[in-house]
């Protein structure tokens, strides 16, 4: 018959192969989602585990919209105020104006996956898209993955904890702790992953840009009022520029003058 301490070596020597296998699965490359540590409290979705194909999916939308310069600064004010009706958020903002003085505001909102959707035609009752891109990244076999790894360590660390349990001496329990701490570490970066992805579920994002003035036609009035408002602006730049170079100048040149006129 074998010792406690043969038996526990055996057990120990048993798991160590199983821990190798697993580890060469988490390093074989099947994982390039990114991941975040900080997950959005009260967002993740409960799903059971017996998941299909679909069951996960992330979708998310890049637009942009033209609107007149009297209405840009109502219109984001209309889009802002429609993000907190569907109880999103505003992530990113970004206000930026071209060489001809107009203005584009870019911003990046949250919104309920499930609402999506109707947030989207509700968008565009504020004003039309110029132009919609909408992507949806089926991600259930990532999480199919996350689900049978994290079964695994789960019943690794199980047997782990009963071999601790059986540990005869305090090099042993040590040796188990060690590959308990090995297991424990990856079980958090797997739920760290499975929660990214229940998050980005939860909700789906519009990029949307707002141009000032943008699409106006070479035949239009506001095109050549624009234009000439434009030309004016620089005018009054150039005047002012020159002003400030050439009036100290002329009043030094009037000093030295004087100054001349007096010594004669």
């Amino acid at each position: 018959m074998l010792s406690m301490k043969n038996k526990l070596s055996f057990l120990l020597f048993i798991f160590l192969i199983s821990c190798s296998q697993n580890f060469s699965e988490t390093d074989s490359g099947y994982y390039s989602e990114p991941m975040f540590g900080e997950a959005t409290e009260d967002l993740s979705i409960s799903r059971s585990q017996n998941l299909s194909q679909g069951d996960y999916i992330i979708k998310s939308a890049y637009g942009s919209t033209d609107v007149s310069s009297a209405s840009f600064n109502s219109k984001i004010e209309e889009f802002k105020s429609l993000v907190d009706k569907y109880e999103g958020y505003i992530t990113n903002t970004y206000l930026s104006t071209n060489y001809q003085g107009l203005k584009s505001y870019s911003l990046t909102s949250s919104i309920p996956a499930e609402s999506f959707d109707k947030f989207l035609i509700d968008v565009e009752k504020i004003s039309k898209f110029t132009n919609i891109n909408i992507n949806a990244n089926d991600v259930t076999t990532y999480v199919l993955n996350i689900n049978s790894r994290l079964n695994s360590l789960l019943n690794e660390k199980a047997d782990l904890e009963e071999i601790k349990s059986q540990a005869l001496n305090t090099s042993e329990k040590l040796e188990v702790q060690s590959q308990l701490r090995y297991v424990n570490q990856e079980i958090e970066i797997l739920e760290d992953q499975k929660n990214y992805y229940e998050t980005a579920v939860s909700y789906s994002t519009l990029n949307l840009e707002i141009r000032e003035g943008s699409g106006i036609s070479l035949f239009s009035w506001n095109y050549y009022v624009q234009r000439a408002l434009n030309w004016i602006e620089g005018l009054v730049g150039i005047v002012i520029s020159l002003s400030i170079v050439l009036i100290p100048l002329g009043f030094l040149i009037y000093l030295i003058r004087q100054i001349k006129n007096k010594k004669k």
